[in-house]
């Protein structure tokens, strides 16, 4: 699998994606072409003041039916699958 470290702006890649500790939000995209069966796992670092990690959708593709969701735990992790077009699932 992929490891990759992300920051504010970047687009996720399939694998793990792992963010720096933080005191401010970071927002990334989700990738633009995925292939169904693809896995795409957020890892927070330490989360403070308020901050937390906003994942957006790319193009028409929904994560759980919503345009976004956030990480807003200090070290919290969010693991998705994309099952079909257009559709990113939590698991």
């Amino acid at each position: 699998n992929n490891v990759a470290l992300k920051a504010d702006g970047n687009t996720l890649v399939e694998g793990y994606n792992y963010f720096a500790d933080a005191s401010s939000d970071a927002t990334v995209s989700m990738p633009a072409s995925p292939s169904v069966g693809d896995v795409v796992t957020v890892k927070a670092g330490n989360l403070t003041s308020g901050a937390k990690v906003i994942i957006n959708r790319q193009g028409s593709h929904t994560i759980d039916g919503l345009t976004s969701i956030a990480v807003e735990s200090p070290f919290g992790a969010v693991t998705m699958v994309y099952v079909v077009a257009n559709d990113w699932r939590i698991v």
